[in-house]
């Protein structure tokens, strides 16, 4: 069954897929059925914000990429930190960059070097 949906799929996002869950794998073939038919700004209110909860679940399960360092070790309680910084640093006692100013929070496509150009766009743009 998978092998025959696969056909559905661009194949930028064949290993994307094996690594979801059959709830996810199905949340995507709706996902990309919905995107060949119309655009979800055409649809109706309720069924187009359901559309973009299952985009926004699908891009945080499987399109963000860690791009800081994350520490290993001991978790804090917040509540033993009730103060912050006006810069943000130090949010997180084990890990003072977390949440400050210019730093990152994810990204949806693979750190690049921007003195290359690219041709064309890249596919992690569209899942």
């Amino acid at each position: 069954m998978s092998s025959f949906l696969l056909k559905f799929i661009h194949k930028d996002f064949h290993e994307i897929y094996s690594r979801m869950s059959v709830f996810d794998r199905m949340l995507l073939l709706i996902v990309h059925a919905v995107d060949k038919m119309v655009p979800w700004h055409k649809l109706p209110v309720f069924l187009g914000l359901a559309y973009l909860g299952l985009r926004r679940h699908l891009h945080q399960e499987y399109n963000l990429i860690n791009v800081g360092q994350t520490p290993v070790g001991t978790r804090f309680n917040p509540a033993d930190y009730p103060y912050r910084t006006a810069d943000g640093k130090f949010n997180d006692p084990f890990n003072e960059g977390v949440g400050s100013e210019s730093s990152f929070i994810g990204r949806n496509c693979p750190p690049v070097d921007q003195k290359i150009k690219v041709g064309s766009l890249h596919m992690c743009m569209y899942l």
